[in-house]
């Protein structure tokens, strides 16, 4: 499986029938550590973001967490929480849980290196990445959720894109997508410090029944239903 895909794609997972806007480039605001230009390597500052997100007639809420060492995201149309954890400079573990099944399937940091699937940590953190802002042409400013968003907008890969981009909390205050078919709009409803306690994240409490796998495993596994199932999603046979 395409690990990078799957994670940058958490944005739009099972929602957007092609991962390419994503993957191309994944209240009271959080207190920046300091004033950062649109793609800039400065470390970012946590925070937990709830986004609406709309493909041409399916909404969804889809949620952020942005920790120093982990980042997750939760999408309300899949039941699926990403979880990705950075455990040394360039060893990462990745956890995926599906609530509906009540599986979660672990990828450790030995498994990712095997499959040459570790991601792009400046892309999980902001949903876009720095490479597409400057590929876009940077327009007027003005505030919003407290902070100043600068206006990006551009044609990229066959796709239209206007984007608000918040500067001090490195993620999108609005992005919009337009391609022949298809129109997808990610929203940012709130922006917080750290997150509401009602936010659907998968703690250890409430994954604490769940069937988990380890992502090696898959191979031997495939007349488990769940498990064929994932692997066709995901495009692969076996996964040793």
């Amino acid at each position: 499986m395409n690990l990078r895909k799957t994670a940058l794609a958490a944005v739009l997972t099972a929602i957007l029938s092609t991962g390419t806007a994503i993957a191309h480039e994944g209240h009271h605001h959080p207190e920046p550590a300091a004033s950062r230009q649109a793609g800039s390597t400065i470390a970012l500052a946590p925070l937990a973001a709830r986004f609406e997100l709309t493909v041409n007639q399916t909404l969804a809420d889809w949620y952020l967490w942005r920790e120093n060492s982990v980042i997750e995201t939760a999408n309300s149309v899949t039941g699926q929480n990403d979880i990705w954890h950075r455990v040394r400079d360039n060893d990462y573990t990745y956890r995926r849980v599906f609530h509906r099944d009540q599986r979660v399937v672990d990828y450790t940091a030995g498994e990712i290196r095997t499959r040459h699937a570790e991601p792009d940590w400046a892309k999980l953190a902001s949903v876009i990445s720095p490479q597409l802002l400057r590929e876009l042409k940077r327009g007027s400013s003005k505030m919003l959720f407290g902070q100043k968003a600068v206006r990006y907008s551009g044609v990229v890969g066959g796709q239209s894109i206007d984007l608000w981009w918040l500067e001090s909390a490195g993620i999108p205050a609005r992005l919009h997508l337009a391609r022949p078919g298809q129109r997808m709009t990610l929203a940012l409803r709130e922006l917080h410090a750290s997150a509401p306690a009602a936010w659907p994240r998968a703690t250890e409490e409430r994954i604490a029944d769940y069937g988990l796998i380890d992502a090696a495993d898959f191979g031997d596994m495939e007349s488990d239903p769940f498990v064929a199932r994932l692997m066709q999603q995901d495009g692969h046979h076996h996964a040793h």
